[in-house]
């Protein structure tokens, strides 16, 4: 670590659990989706029937597989984002960052074991009881910390193997060659 971050509160914890929620959702529904396609195929193959349940959704919902699928990509979402980057969509836009206190890399097999003591975001409630080191359940039994990024560090971050970005003012003439352009090139 080369820098030395302020470790994030309680309430900017919340605030990136509520925007991450949104992006947690529209996986969900997406996951359902495909499932319920998934479904409608194989009744219109023959190799599935729809008896005993009103619809297509009554029967995925009453199955414990698809409620075991649904967790475990919410796991893997939470899992492969703190894996790579230390970042999810809401831990970017409120400029928050998971990194290691022990200076070891933050695996996948790390981040999961992560993920899986958040205990669905109770795990930052001992946030508010031990507000002077701001350690959450995850974060002390995985040797890891959410840290508050600058605006700088956090593009960094978020534009890590990225060239540098295009100019902001760039003249057309000098983005798109014209006609003219070409022509004085040639002669």
């Amino acid at each position: 670590m080369s820098e030395v971050f302020p470790r994030a509160g309680f309430f900017k914890r919340l605030s990136v659990i509520v925007y991450d929620l949104l992006a947690v959702i529209a996986l969900c529904m997406l996951l359902s989706i495909i499932n319920l396609g998934a479904l409608y195929a194989l009744q219109a193959f023959g190799l599935f029937e729809l008896t005993g349940y009103q619809d297509h959704s009554a029967y995925l919902n009453q199955q414990w597989w698809f409620k075991v699928e649904t967790v475990a990509v919410i796991w893997g979402f939470y899992a492969w984002f703190w894996h790579d980057g230390g970042q999810t969509l809401g831990m970017r836009a409120w400029r928050v960052k998971i990194q290691s206190t022990n200076d070891e890399p933050v695996t996948f097999i790390r981040a999961a074991k992560r993920a899986l003591f958040a205990l669905f975001g109770l795990g930052n409630i001992l946030v508010l009881l031990m507000p002077k080191t701001k350690l959450s359940l995850q974060d002390r039994l995985t040797n890891t910390e959410m840290v508050v990024l600058t605006k700088e560090a956090n593009k960094q971050v978020y534009l890590r193997g990225i060239e540098e970005p295009l100019p902001k003012k760039a003249h057309i003439d000098e983005a798109v060659p014209t006609e003219n352009a070409v022509k004085k090139n040639y002669k």
